[in-house]
């Protein structure tokens, strides 16, 4: 298959070319409550290579989970067999060759497009192909899609006709023979959809399997199809060559109106709207594509030639279960080179994010200053400890909350571009974990610095390095703390789900932290929700740091000041004890378990797609 986006001084590894892919007796299922709902009906069809093909439908018809099944994205309660070229598919190799586009294609908008093909061709491409090699190949895709002018252009601010173009582009990088897309001219005007379709046209005259969902194209949108797949209630009425597809339909009693847009036309009949009888275009097609006239030469195994055999006499509907192979884990770039690829995307487009760096500093800053105003000179008071208690109390609050709400508002977008560029096989879960782990290290580490040192001097504790230390070592592990609470919410919900969720669960956690109520004043049965509340031992470390450790007595200037001893307060706060080191491991413990609950979060959400 000839190349146009292949670098010409270095031959960049190609799949091999295909000529068909062929689908037999595919039913999928779906449990609502107890009962099962049956998405697709035991349909059968074929897909040839150099032709564009589209599946149009009614809402609700099953096009998207056929084109769902058909990629290998979804594979739970699927039967049925699907041929590449006669053979069984191998689900492997053929995630390989293969690459699905959804209708919402997320990706990182502090990219520009150039840096956006870049991360797609290090990750895709491999360490055999070298850097001029790449940026050749980019340069040539980039002109295939018309996107040259836009390539240091950020992806927010692309059009939605650029924007399209782009996702073609990004999995054009190791041109597959085998392209999907749920709806790509979704969102488009005509102008811009008539583009869309164009270059897809020539994408697949160069010899690729190219089909599309689409929701309603218009006349002249329809004639740039060469191949029409039609369904309805989860079953096809039609599938092969848009020049026959009238003809077909009328053949079967349907009466095509002059001047009248075919697509509209085949939508009608499948919606019913002729109040005629579509079960003989099911069983006409059916007849058609069905697995008897599959070839046995085409088998190199006895066993499955006579599974086959016995399939075709029972004409039962689960002939294959397919997908039943996990997702490819045979990338083309080892672990640790994924991991810096991803480390580095994430870093760049972190750092350009206003509320998450730029923003995010300012605030640490200003709220530092803010509490060494409010707070001034309070820290060697004996008549001001509750008030200094109380600053304690909220730099614990602020820098939980100040990294928990970033981390939360970044990951919902984060995951969804994870989940899309792992299914396409991009790279494995635990590289993209870690990448994500170490990349928001350099801001949980300068934000709580920021506002500890300013806080810290301004509100007069006391001048001792090691008291200091152990002051900002908290306000870290707090920050951190607060950081992995936020990637657990946002990977595992909807953005609107874990803003409710964060302050739903972290706030009632506050009551047993020890500052609105001490420990043995509550009901004996409610004390042991001090032990597993997180907040306590942030609260604790920051009290045991200014005044644990056989701190003197305080500065009272009063005539009688009740917490002149800070053992004396501490004992006050059921806190008393050197216990530092005790809350720290324990803060680190929430912390460990929350970090893997964010990984289960992600194979989860894998799941989920698929």
């Amino acid at each position: 298959m000839e190349c146009n986006v292949i670098a010409s001084e270095e031959k960049i590894e190609m799949s091999k070319a295909l000529s068909t892919l062929q689908f037999c007796n595919i039913s999928y299922q779906i449990k609502t409550g107890k009962e099962k709902k049956l998405i697709i009906d035991d349909v059968s069809g074929r897909l040839e290579a150099g032709r564009l093909g589209a599946i149009l439908g009614p809402s609700g018809a099953g096009k998207t989970s056929l084109l769902n099944i058909l990629s290998g994205f979804k594979h739970k309660d699927v039967s049925g067999s699907i041929f590449v070229d006669g053979r069984l598919r191998n689900v492997k190799g053929f995630r390989k060759m293969s690459t699905y586009i959804s209708q919402t294609f997320p990706m990182l908008e502090n990219l520009s497009v150039y840096e956006t093909l870049q991360v797609s061709a290090d990750l895709k491409l491999g360490t055999n192909v070298s850097p001029q090699a790449k940026s050749e190949n980019i340069k040539n895709i980039l002109k295939m899609v018309n996107l040259v002018k836009c390539s240091n252009t950020m992806v927010y601010s692309l059009s939605g006709g650029e924007r399209k173009r782009l996702t073609i582009a990004v999995e054009l990088v190791t041109n597959p023979p085998i392209m999907f897309f749920d709806e790509p001219t979704s969102g488009l005007d005509s102008v811009a959809s008539l583009q869309i379709i164009t270059h897809l046209r020539r994408l697949a005259q160069d010899g690729r399997i190219i089909y599309c969902v689409m929701h309603q194209p218009g006349s002249k949108l329809l004639q740039l199809f060469d191949d029409i797949l039609v369904m309805a209630d989860g079953k096809i009425l039609y599938c092969g060559a848009l020049t026959n597809m009238v003809n077909y339909f009328e053949s079967e009693g349907f009466h095509f109106p002059d001047f009248y847009n075919p697509a509209d036309f085949v939508l009608e009949v499948a919606n019913r709207d002729y109040a005629a009888d579509i079960s003989s275009l099911i069983n006409r097609n059916t007849e058609t594509y069905q697995l008897l006239n599959t070839s046995y030469s085409s088998f190199d195994d006895d066993e499955e030639i006579e599974m086959l055999k016995s399939r075709r006499k029972s004409k039962a509907i689960e002939i294959l279960p397919i997908n039943s192979e996990p997702i490819c884990d045979n990338y083309k770039v080892n672990a640790f080179y994924q991991f810096r690829v991803l480390a580095q995307r994430s870093f760049r487009a972190m750092w350009r994010d206003v509320l998450t760096v730029q923003l995010r500093v300012v605030i640490h800053l200003l709220v530092g200053f803010l509490l060494g105003v409010v707070f001034y000179d309070m820290g060697n008071d004996a008549n001001k400890v509750l008030s200094n208690a109380s600053f304690l109390f909220f730099c614990v609050l602020f820098i939980f909350f100040g990294n928990a709400l970033p981390a939360l508002l970044t990951c919902p977008l984060e995951t969804s571009v994870f989940i899309r560029e792992h299914l396409n096989g991009w790279y494995s879960i635990t590289s993209y974990y870690f990448a994500k782990l170490v990349s928001d290290l350099p801001l949980l580490f300068i934000c709580p610095t920021l506002l500890s040192v300013i806080a810290y001097y301004m509100t007069g504790q006391p001048e001792e390095l090691g008291r200091f230390v152990m002051f900002w070592g908290m306000g870290l592990l707090n920050g951190l703390l607060g950081q992995s609470i936020g990637l657990v919410f946002g990977s595992a919900f909807k953005l609107q789900t874990g803003i409710f969720l964060i302050p739903s669960t972290c706030i009632p956690v506050l009551l047993f932290s020890g500052f609105f109520i001490r420990k043995h004043e509550l009901f004996n049965c409610l004390q042991p929700l001090t032990d597993i509340a997180y907040f306590r031992y942030s609260l604790e470390g920051l009290l045991q740091s200014v005044y644990g450790y056989n701190r003197t007595n305080l500065e009272c200037e009063a005539t009688f000041c009740y917490y002149k001893s800070a053992d004396k307060f501490l004992h006050d706060m059921d806190m008393e004890g050197d216990n530092y080191g005790f809350d720290v491991l324990a803060i680190l413990l929430y912390i460990t378990a929350l970090n893997i609950l964010f990984y289960l979060s992600l194979f989860i959400s894998v799941k989920r797609a698929q």
